[in-house]
């Protein structure tokens, strides 16, 4: 659809998306990956009760991004095959949205660019894009303290309609062919309303300024600031794989990363049968910001040893290397209040 970008946001549909699971099917160690999920289900319920008994909310919080981390270690190992595609690639979304304290690195998201069996739009790199116009907004906005109000008043301007042409830019650059409401388009609204700034009243400041040079956006994947008075083509596509087969996993058999919410070191083992050689070092995460900004990297880079094919399920399941001290609990509980709205209050995608 061709229209200009104010024209595209004001008929912005609202969707609702439903919670985002992880399922065995066709993943290279179905069985496998039940078992390790029934053991993290199980875990999560213990960790319920006891924080029900202690009338802890904070201890709740932690056992909901505690299941997230065991659920998508599951996969990692046991359906490494389908870790490019939408289904964890949507899950793992989910996860930096509800879990205050996630964080980068964490195994297989993003995806990288042109990998086999992606996701037709790759989510995690519109993610971080999309909330990293927010805080980098935020950031631009306090740096306006020059002591002319009035010209700081103005470049702040530039900041909000930078953040709001930001996030529109990533639907539009990430995912040209994706229809952008199944995206969180309509959230843009609420971005707005947020931001004190009309989107359609941006075109003179985004003149004035340059996002990138005059004011240090850097946004992961966007090229170009759109302007309200653009003219857009937007996609129309639903969200599916692409084409293509995972025939060994991207980190080889054996490798460990280091949580960023937690920091906790995890050792994922691959199951299956598979041909492999080298080194076991790779990269758990794909590529991002380690803060979620869209910029910079933070790869989980993991080692281990290959030792050729290996038997399905063999030592497959996921461990704890080693765990900081009171761990995600401690990580919430000593979590400022402002951090922790901050976090909660990022506005939501997919």
């Amino acid at each position: 659809m061709l229209a200009s970008v104010y024209t595209v946001l004001a008929v912005a549909a609202a969707t609702v998306a439903a919670d985002a699971t992880l399922t065995k099917d066709g993943c290279v160690d179905p069985s496998g990956f039940e078992s390790c999920q029934a053991a993290a289900s199980k875990k999560t319920s213990d960790c319920i009760a006891q924080a029900k008994k202690d009338g802890s909310q904070k201890e709740l919080l932690a056992c909901g991004c505690q299941d997230s981390v065991d659920n998508f270690n599951c996969y990692a190992a046991h359906c490494w095959n389908q870790v490019w595609g939408c289904q964890y690639q949507e899950y793992m979304v989910q996860y930096f949205k509800n879990c205050p304290i996630a964080k980068e690195p964490v195994p297989y998201f993003p995806a990288p660019n042109n990998a086999p069996a992606a996701c037709s739009c790759n989510l995690g790199k519109i993610f971080f894009a999309y909330n990293g116009a927010i805080q980098q907004s935020a950031q631009c906005v306090h740096n306006q303290q020059s002591g002319d109000a009035g010209k700081d008043l103005q470049v702040i301007e530039g900041c909000n309609c930078c953040e709001l042409s930001g996030a529109f830019s990533s639907f539009v650059e990430i995912c040209p062919n994706t229809d952008p409401n199944i995206l969180g388009l309509s959230n843009l609204k609420q971005l707005q309303a947020a931001a004190n700034t009309q989107y359609a009243n941006c075109g003179k400041y985004l003149d004035a300024f340059d996002c990138v040079r005059d004011l240090g956006f850097n946004l992961d994947g966007v090229s170009s600031y759109i302007k309200p008075d653009d003219q857009v083509t937007t996609g129309t596509a639903t969200l599916s794989n692409v084409a293509g087969q995972v025939t060994a996993p991207a980190s080889g058999r054996v490798f460990t990363y280091t949580n960023g919410g937690d920091g906790t070191v995890y050792t994922i083992t691959a199951a299956g049968k598979f041909s492999d050689s080298g080194s076991g070092s790779g990269k758990g995460s794909g590529s991002g910001s380690g803060s979620g900004s869209g910029s910079g990297s933070g790869s989980g880079n993991g080692s281990g040893s290959n030792n050729g094919s290996g038997d399905k399920g063999s030592g497959a399941s996921p461990s704890e290397t080693s765990k900081p001290k009171n761990a995600a609990v401690a990580t919430l509980a000593s979590s400022s209040l402002v951090s922790l709205v901050a976090a909660m209050c990022v506005v939501a995608l997919l």
